[in-house]
Parts: structure tokens; sequence; C-alpha cells
């Protein structure tokens, strides 16, 4: 028998291999029971080389490592979860939690529209491992593959899904990593919670990064590269060193660490020091709370714009950015940064409206195929060809020049973010606004005279709330008025 791997080097091949050869309902996200000859297509005279029998074993533990992870959801019935619909004592947060991305995870019509381009890509196969992120009821209940989704598993990520959560399978987070106990106990931070309705148990485990990288860890389910590492990044930055976490900043009211945030957890519960909120807001402005995404974008970065204020026309004018990054835990953009888009754009622009220069830089993660291609697709992907991303409090810098011309010219910079591109946004029917993160404007002069006459407009402005055109026009039209009166006057004497 053939082996499932001869020449296959990309998700879409493997993932046929082993369907294929597994029967039609096997799915390359479990390594089938039937045995594959895996040495035939090496074989040189009966003798395999050391070289090929190491990346033989190689490829057989990643496969069964990609596996494991892939199927570590247990087996459990949507009845065993209740609908929001049963929450009614935490409506407060029940209202928070509703126009949250994880109530729309597995109805997000940008999702929906990049799934449907990876299923045509591999032949259906990535459905089943990126649902059970977006909806891990649906893929434990067993109703991801019927597509009959009961109205638990519909509502993505629900209270009583990460409510019934007791830690992560395996010894690091990524590809729903979750372990599960669904037996009504409903478990949190709070060490006294006490219902009437159910059965509680005090989480620490609630109180952890771990809990959301469990999701927000997600490497390619076939060659096990890493395509988003929002939980490594804040791992391996200066956020966890000072124990802040992932919490801290998406569940509490404002951008960055706000707690505490009194309140009450459940209506006749008691009022807390600090509780949770259900927002889990990141920069989906177009899908999620726009307020409060914009505002979290808004304060993810700073931008300094350095250049000298006064160049003779016909000389080299040149400036520095530097972005920093002083709002977020993890790299910015972060996610699925192959889609994420976020860029720098500076211009120099004349009195006339005419453009001296303008320049973009992107930043974001480009992904390469087995051929050196880039930018790939997410499940064509083997490696990453590049990755300019901010990491947490770090800045990038970027030099620009352009030749000055008479008049004063307006130097602008500006930090752009969009959640998905213009043709994913148009396929799923989303309107997807850019969002200005910050910007910063300077003006250069060509004298330092014409800098002195600004500085006087400027000044009298200030003073009289009328800039100096306005004054002209006030005396021009004064002095018609007083020859208009002249004029009568002369007339009505004759």
């Amino acid at each position: 028998m053939s082996s499932p791997l001869e020449g296959a080097r990309d998700f879409k091949a493997v993932a046929q291999g082993y369907s294929t050869r597994c029967g039609p309902s096997a799915s390359s996200l479990r390594v089938c029971n039937s045995r594959v000859d895996m040495r035939a297509p090496f074989r040189q005279g009966g003798v395999m080389s050391l070289k090929l029998r190491f990346v033989l074993v190689a490829s057989a533990l990643l496969l069964a490592a990609v596996s494991s992870s892939a199927v570590a959801l247990p087996e459990a019935p949507s009845s065993a979860f209740q609908p929001s619909t049963s929450c009614g004592c935490h409506a407060a947060l029940l209202e928070q939690w509703r126009p949250s991305m994880h109530a729309q995870a597995i109805s997000d019509p940008l999702y929906l529209a990049k799934l449907e381009d990876a299923n045509k890509a591999t032949n259906g196969e990535l459905g089943a491992f990126c649902d059970s992120c977006h909806s891990p009821i649906a893929t434990m209940s067993g109703e991801q593959k019927t597509g009959n989704l009961s109205a638990v598993a519909k509502e993505s990520v629900g209270c009583d899904m990460c409510h019934q959560v007791t830690g992560t399978e395996g010894a690091t987070p990524g590809n729903v990593s979750i372990a599960f106990e669904p037996d009504g106990t409903k478990r949190a931070q709070f060490d006294d919670a006490v219902s009437p309705i159910h059965s509680t148990a005090y989480s620490a485990f609630h109180r952890s990064a771990e809990f959301c990288g469990n999701c927000h860890n997600v490497n390619h389910p076939v060659n096990g590269m890493h395509l988003e590492t929002t939980y490594t990044e804040w791992k391996n930055g200066p956020y966890a060193t000072e124990g802040i976490v992932c919490q801290d900043c998406h569940m509490t009211p404002g951008p960055g660490v706000t707690k505490p945030n009194p309140g009450k957890a459940a209506a006749m519960g008691p009022t807390r020091d600090h509780i949770y909120t259900m927002t889990f807001v990141g920069g989906n402005v177009a899908l999620g709370d726009a307020d409060l995404a914009e505002e979290r974008l808004k304060a993810a970065a700073t931008l300094d714009l350095e250049v000298e204020d006064t160049i003779a026309a016909g000389e080299k004018a040149e400036l520095n950015t530097i972005i920093t990054n002083v709002g977020a835990g993890h790299y910015i953009p972060t996610g699925l940064t192959e889609v994420r888009q976020m860029w720098l754009e500076v211009t120099a622009v004349n009195t006339a409206g005419e453009e001296l220069m303008k320049e973009r830089r992107d930043f974001g993660t480009v992904l390469e195929d087995k051929d050196g291609n880039y930018p790939a697709e997410l499940w064509d992907a083997t490696s990453i060809h590049s990755d300019d991303r901010i990491p947490p409090r770090e800045s990038v810098s970027n030099d620009y020049s352009f030749t000055m011309s008479q008049g004063p010219i307006t130097v602008t910079a500006a930090l752009y973010y969009r959640s998905v591109p213009e043709e994913l946004a148009s396929k799923a029917g989303v309107d997807v606004p850019t969002t200005t993160m910050v910007s910063v404007t300077k003006t250069v002069y060509s004298s330092a005279e014409e800098k002195a006459d600004a500085q006087d407009a400027s000044e009298t402005v200030q003073q009289t709330g009328m800039p100096l055109w306005a004054w002209g026009a006030l005396v021009a039209a004064l002095g018609a008025g007083v020859v208009a009166v002249v004029l009568y006057s002369k007339r009505h004497r004759g």
C-alpha cells in the first residue's frame, strides 16, 4: 500500500491522502487505523537511509501530535450545555456577551467567507478543524459533521461552554486544548459563589491567560507551524512577567488594565470589588461593539514624527517616524495576521494640494508555501516568510525623505487598521471600516520669514478668534460701507 504522504507536501494533498485511504468519512486530522507502508517510496535496494528514517519518524510524530491536539475535545451531547436563555440571573453580563465576537464566532460572515475558500482549497477538510474553536459544542456533540446545529451550539463560545472548562489538555495551550467537565457545575473565579439554580465551583484557571490561550494559539493542523500566536506573544512579553493577563485588558471596561471594576455578577448576588465584563473586546470594529473596539485600537500605539520645521526649497527634507506598542500585551496586529491589516502612511502635501511624497509600510505576517511562493494562504503555508509586527512595549522606526518646495508643506503620518482586506469584506457583504489608530501632522516652512508670518497669523487667530483673511474681509466691508454712506449723503444734498 502506498503512503498517503507520497508526493504530499501541503494540506490538501495530505488531507486527500488520508481521506481516501481511511474511508470516505475519515478526516486528515486523525491518524487512521489502517496500516500504511511508509517505507516503500524511499527504499533503495531494500535499505532506507538514516536521514530518511529520521524524516519519516519526525513526520509520524508530528502527525500524531497534530491529531491528538485536533481531537482533544471530549464527546458530549449539546444537552450538557445550557443556552444563554437560561442565564437570566446574569442579565447584565449576558447583554455584554450578546454583541461580542465570542457570541458570533460560528456565524461571523467574515469567518464563513474565509472558511468557504479554505474548504474549497482543501476538499472540505479544514472546516472541522476551524469550527472546533468557533463552536466547540458543535464539535463535541457531533453536530458539526451533520451541519444541524442546536441552539446552544449556534451560540458559538457561550456562557456554559466557558464555565464548564476545567483546564488545558496537554503541556501548551493551543488548537482548542480545552479540558471540560460538562457535569452542570458552573466554574468561575469566585470562591464564595452560591446559586439556588446550579452547583458552583471555584476555578483559579478562569483568572489565567492559559484559559484564553486554549483557543488563541493556533498551529497548522498538518505541519504544525504557528498560524496564530496571541498567547505565546503575551507569554514571552513583559505583561506576563508583570502578572498582567488577558482578562485584565479584554474583560475590563476600558482599554488597558482598568480595574477594579466593582459590581454584581448576578442580580441577587453580592456587590463585589471586581467583576469581569463579558465584552471580550478586540479590534473588530465592523461586527463587534464599534465604540469599544475603536477605543482599544486608538490606545494601542503611539506615533512620533520628527522633521525640521524650516528647510529651504530644493533641499532634501528628511523625516523619521517611531511607532510604539504601548497598549497591547501581544503583538500588533495579532490573531490571524496574514488577514489583519495595519499600515503606516506618510504624506507630504504642498499648499496646492500636490503630494510631494506618499509612502506606506504594512505590518503583518507573510506566509510562504513549500515552493517558496509568498504570500501564501494559511492552508498552503509551510513557513513564515516575514513577520514585522510590533511586540509589546517595543518600537519600530522608519525614515523618509522628499524634496522641499516653496511654501508651507504639511507632513502627516497616520497608523491605520482594518480587520480584513476589502476583497474579503466585499465577499462577505460586510462594511469593514478603516480605523485611524493614531495620526500626527506637522508643518515644514521653506524659510524663517514664512514661518514667522505663519506664527503671526496663528497668534492673531488665538487672540481674536479670526484669521488675517477674515480681518481683511472685515476692513474691506467697512470701507465699502463708508463709501456707500458718503455717496448716499451727496445724492440727498443735491
